[in-house]
């Protein structure tokens, strides 16, 4: 049973398999999600939970704090949807630059 994904701002629908992370499903998607270690160490991947539920996975406490994940962040490497979500996200341009949440440069 996979679980719908909502990408913010862009407003593209996809769909999860289950088991696979949020990153994994945009990617075969074609969104280019900020990515670093790919092992919840660096929160490089961290993104917003609008609505929905998530399985942290592996995600470490130096990269997400429970405090982060109270306030609805999430660590798209190893987020596993438990539910259908709405996510805001923030992409990567060709140099690496990553945008800022408004989608100007940081």
């Amino acid at each position: 049973m996979g679980f719908s994904i909502k990408l913010l701002p862009d407003n593209s629908t996809f769909t999860a398999e289950a088991g696979e992370t949020i990153m994994e499903t945009a990617k075969k998607h074609g969104h280019n999600l900020p990515l670093g270690c790919a092992d919840g160490a660096c929160g490089l991947c961290r993104g917003i939970l609008l609505q929905g539920t998530v399985d942290h996975g592996r995600s470490t406490v130096i990269a997400l704090t429970d405090e982060d994940k109270e306030a609805g962040l999430a660590l798209f490497c190893c987020a596993i949807p438990t539910s259908d979500l709405v996510i805001q996200r923030r992409e990567m341009v060709a140099d690496w630059t990553i945008l800022d949440w408004n989608g100007s440069m940081e």
